[in-house]
């Protein structure tokens, strides 16, 4: 039973049927006659929540010797509510000290988007990178990533790092939003939570019976059927061409044997979005799930399907993304020795993408199958046994394609035609098996474990390469286009990962005032992949050499946690929790020690560098400048009588270039003169060390360490006015101007398992202020040792160095340090009208030493800290026919700090500085950046005795763009160019009405007002999805 204030209004047909608690004695007079702890303790029992049971009746007891001097008073009826598992969720937000969002059935069943990533769109603070990658990628505080933020489903986890060339990588994970019951997201590691990161988690949980069955039955079958509108067919002619012969299609491949999807349609696709207006049923989900409940067991059975094709893009606000600034700044890329502007900008993407029009690759086709059942068993003991199937067809752009396409869209005379590509496909099965046991009366058992896998099976035609072509004969000359004729998915990986899992935890109530939970767990993870460039022989290799040395490969990898906490109550108005957490890893890279084996000389030992070279020239002294100048006048002479004498017909134009000895001494074409000053041609080689990676870098570099001081002037030099710079120093940029090391001595030398081992502790103290308020303190650790996709980063690249580039670069885990201060408010006691009435704010501090993330040349290493900061509010208020929900988040700090990694971006001038938005250039971290601040507002109405009900949301991002200006560091280029998006207001809106309890009817609009907008933390950019219409219904049986 909750103890939150209650409206005295009869119950509602939403609520489950209240309680009757029948109470035997005053719970006023027990307070007033038992001393103060002995009345909090006993107030505490009676009141304590039974979720396991439907109709118990809470009694307060009292020690005899008590009861005998005690007034016997005539008893009492007590009318609460029991909370419901969604109710206790949205409670939960303002009861848990940890800081978390909560949607249960009703509110992601009311705003059903587009794609998965819109289960995260009313939640404050909480981004999916990649929205309309048809998975999940949680982002929470600015923190993404394999491991630095766990999804769980039912407790099992799937994540897979997807590597996207050029824009980075995303952390995957597959979801069907039509059989989900809840979503709770922790911000921040909560060392009591099953699975937590570094950066929080996303806790799924997938239907129940109880989401299925009416209140007092037990049997129910539901019938969802939804259709919406924005919704058209992908053209899917070209996907017919594979197997066939090119030469019957009338075609001819590019010189390395690519075709392009318009070439085998006869066109591009450009369709605009009047008909995505009407229910023209391209876009239908429906499921039928069955559920029974017994005193012994629970079993539920449900079935999912949706098939949705390309969405429309808005068309409201699309001026701020037409501008043509980028057409520009890669015209001037194109001639510059970088390519920092060489990616299109968000700016021009409404000239790509135009305003109303089908945006190709965003279809989906998900297919799900649910199983689940509970048995009861004597002494307080369950087995829960779940299993899942999803199957997921879905669209998926080729960023490098797309990005080829803008580039040249105006020689190709596209006018913002795109491509369809083959679709990705997902194939996913998930099983589970659970048990608890608490028997009563028993205060040292409190048991619950679980053993849990996932299989995930992929294909995706994402490698580099283009999605059709042909490969060439064996033996062939590349570009000789000397071709087998059928036409193959040249781009195609296949993928095969598995998790397994399992997880113990026991609370044991040592005393009245101090509990002891104890967890642990344990998990293990396979991934085997294949490429299309591996399977044929392909006459551009370069072009899918990155996917297949840098994607995630083939490897093992196993973890396994052990942890403690306990929950002291010293006192009535304080509560403290402490513990720790020992984790232990260790990771293998199959694939590398399969090609050593096999002494593939793609994947042998490189020489890595030893240092960074610079050539340093100094400014001439005037005396030296003075003795040049005399000699070059002595000099001028013989050059007069030379051309006199040999070349009479060039004297003149020599004598008009030059027409006295000054202008001859002074002359720009002498090498030693640099903006008009004099330097010493003599070169002085300074040589950084380099060890593979970056650390030590700034120390050891004569520019930042202070024994040369590049930006130094000479006031006065060379007799003119003003300053010149004491040196000239070449090498700054220059990708190849480095020292190689000794050649290896065994270069098919075993890559080696990787193993790390740490201890974290926490603690949090509660301060009860009030019957109706808390603050809160907390500080926890937590540690994150290096993904499948990181530890198997072990390729052919120019910083690495040793048998495993991992090897000494990746030292140590990713080490958390959190601080978060709150303040919780129930407001009830000033609104007696109100059901609710809560308010939170918080402050966080995150900082994250040994951040693992890539460098310049794509090798994985490690960052001296991310620094994260930032303050949340939080805030509800219903009054049974008005409610509201505010969510606001106010971002201090998202930095990433590295010293040294800076100095070797810019080792001459240093104009790196130490901190960075986001992330430096070409660091994955760089795409992670969170607006400044953002608001979430959501308001509703209920009539008609709550058979309808009425909201609308309102999401607000303020603008965000990477503050830091990299464009003068020429070593950097365009990968991994930090994306920005202007400020975004969109609207949603739905009507909810029960027409009886078998029958209800809903209606939504999303993005209300049609605006042309691209998601926040996209990697590939195109816009969110325009004006979508959606009716469904729900029948209950």
């Amino acid at each position: 039973m909750s103890l939150r204030a209650r409206s005295s209004s009869p119950p509602i047909p939403f609520r489950l049927t209240p309680l009757v608690i029948s109470i035997g004695l005053s719970l006023a007079y027990i307070a007033a006659e038992m001393p103060s702890a002995h009345a909090q303790e006993a107030v505490a029992a009676g009141t304590e929540r039974d979720e396991n049971t439907e109709a118990t009746s809470p009694v307060l007891e009292l020690n005899t010797s008590e009861a005998d001097t005690a007034n016997v008073l005539e008893a009492v009826t007590v009318y609460g509510e029991r909370e419901d598992r969604d109710e206790r969720g949205r409670n939960d937000v303002y009861d848990q000290d940890v800081v978390n969002v909560y949607q249960g059935k009703e509110e992601i069943e009311r705003y059903r988007g587009t794609s998965a990533a819109d289960l995260f769109k009313g939640m404050n603070g909480v981004y999916s990178g990649d929205a309309r990658s048809g998975g999940l990628d949680p982002n929470i505080r600015g923190i993404q990533g394999e491991g630095r933020v766990p999804l769980t489903v039912d407790g099992t986890e799937q994540a897979t790092s997807i590597w996207q060339t050029g824009v980075g990588v995303s952390n995957r994970n597959y979801v069907d939003p039509n059989l989900i019951s809840s979503i709770t997201v922790e911000k921040g590691p909560n060392a009591t939570s099953a699975v937590s990161g570094i950066g929080g988690s996303v806790q799924v949980r997938t239907l129940e019976p109880d989401d299925i069955i009416k209140p007092g039955e037990s049997f129910g079958i539901e019938l969802k059927l939804d259709t919406a509108t924005n919704s058209v067919k992908p053209d899917e002619r070209a996907f017919s061409a594979y197997g066939k012969d090119y030469r019957d299609l009338g075609i001819t491949p590019d010189v390395y044997g690519g075709i392009s999807p318009a070439t085998i349609t006869g066109g591009a696709l450009s369709r605009k979005g009047k008909s995505g207006r009407d229910f023209n049923f391209d876009d239908n989900a429906y499921r039928l799930a069955v559920a029974k409940k017994h005193e012994h067991f629970d079993l539920l059975a449900a079935y999912s399907y949706r098939k949705r094709g390309n969405y429309y893009s808005g068309k409201r606000g699309a001026g701020k993304y037409e501008q043509n600034t980028w057409m520009e700044d890669a015209a001037e890329a194109a001639n510059s020795t970088h390519g920092i502007a060489y990616r299109p900008s968000v700016s021009y993407i409404a000239q790509y993408y135009l305003p109303g029009q089908e945006v190709a690759n965003t279809s989906s086709e998900l297919e799900s199958t649910l199983l689940k059942g509970t048995l009861r068993l004597p002494e307080n003991q369950t087995i829960n046994m779940s299993f899942m199937r999803n199957d997921h067809t879905f669209g998926e752009t080729i960023p490098w394609k797309n990005e080829w396409l803008v580039q040249r869209q105006n020689e190709l005379n596209t006018n913002g035609a795109q491509e369809q590509y083959p679709y990705s496909t997902v194939k996913q099965d998930t099983w589970n098996l659970g048990y608890s046991f608490s028997p009563e009366n028993n205060r040292l058992i409190d048991l619950k474990a679980a053993v849990w896998m996932t299989q995930s099976d992929s294909e995706r035609h994402q490698n580099g390469e283009d999605p059709y072509g042909v490969v060439a004969v064996p033996n062939a000359i590349p570009g000789s286009g000397d071709f087998d004729p059928i036409i193959r998915p040249r781009a195609l990986q296949i993928s095969d990962h598995r998790r397994t899992g399992f997880n113990l935890s026991n609370n044991f109530q040592l005393h009245e005032k101090l509990d002891l939970t104890v967890s642990g767990d344990w998990t293990k993870e396979r991934l085997r992949q294949q490429d299309a460039s591996e399977m044929w022989g392909l006459q551009n290799p370069y072009s899918s050499w990155g996917s297949r040395h840098w994607g995630p490969r083939a490897g093992r990898r196993q973890q396994w946690n052990a942890g403690f906490n306990f929950d002291w109550r010293p006192a009535g108005w304080l509560q403290i929790n402490a513990g720790a957490r020992y984790s232990d890893y260790w990771s293998f890279d199959d694939q590398l020690a399969e090609k050593r084996a096999a002494q593939d000389e793609d994947w042998a030992v490189q020489r890595g560098f030893v240092s960074r070279d610079f050539k340093v020239r100094e400014l001439m002294s005037d005396e030296e400048v003075a003795t040049l100048i005399e000699e070059k006048r002595d000099s001028y002479q013989s050059y007069v009588d030379r051309y006199t004498q040999w070349f009479p017909d060039r004297l003149a134009a020599f004598l008009e270039k030059y027409p006295d000895a000054d202008s001859f001494a002074l002359s720009g074409e002498d090498t030693r003169l640099v903006n008009g000053y004099f330097y010493k041609t003599e070169e002085t080689t300074i040589s950084v060390p380099y060890n593979g990676d970056h650390r030590g870098f700034s120390e050891n570099n004569p520019f930042a360490n202070g024994e040369i001081d590049a930006t130094e002037t000479v006031d006065g030099a060379q007799g003119k006015e003003g300053s010149a710079p004491k040196y000239v120093i070449q090498g700054e940029g220059c990708k190849s101007c480095y020292t190689y090391g000794a050649d290896p001595q065994n270069k098919w030398e075993q890559p080696k398992k990787q193993r790390d081992h740490a201890w974290v502790p926490h603690i949090g103290l509660t301060a009860f202020i009030s019957d109706n308020a808390r603050v809160y303190v907390r500080y926890s650790e937590a540690v994150r040792f290096p993904s499948l996709f990181e530890s198997s980063n072990s390729a052919h690249s120019n910083g690495a160095s040793g048998s495993n580039s991992l090897a000494g670069v990746v030292t140590s885990p990713e080490h958390a340090y959190n601080w978060e201060i709150g303040y919780v408010q129930n407001l009830i006691a000033h609104f007696d009208s109100l059901e609710y009435a809560d308010f939170r704010i918080n402050y966080f501090n995150n900082r994250i030493k040994d951040y693992i993330d890539s460098d310049w040349n794509m090798n994985t290493l490690q960052f001296s800290e991310k620094k994260l900061s930032g303050i949340e509010l939080q805030a509800r208020a219903d009054s049974g026919k008005y409610f509201m929900n505010i969510g606001a988040t106010y971002r201090l700090k998202q930095k990433l700090c590295d010293k040294d990694y800076a100095s070797f971006l810019d080792p001459v001038y240093g104009r790196v500085s130490e901190c960075v938005d986001g992330g430096f250039p070409l660091t994955y971290a760089r795409t992670s950046l969170q607006p400044k601040y953002s608001v979430n507002l959501d308001l509703g109405a209920r009539f008609f005795e709550r058979k309808l009900e009425i909201g609308t949301r309102a999401v607000y991002h303020s603008a965000a763009k990477n503050q830091s200006d990299f464009s003068a560091i020429k070593l950097i280029t365009y990968n991994s160019t930090p994306n920005y998006w202007n400020p975004i207001l969109v609207f949603d809106a739905y009507a909810s009405y029960r027409v009886n309890d078998n029958l209800d009817f809903d209606l939504g609009v999303t993005n209300l007002t049609n605006r042309y907008y691209v998601d926040p933390l996209v990697r590939v950019v195109m816009p969110a999805p325009g004006r979508t219409v959606r009716m469904g219904m729900t029948a209950r049986f």
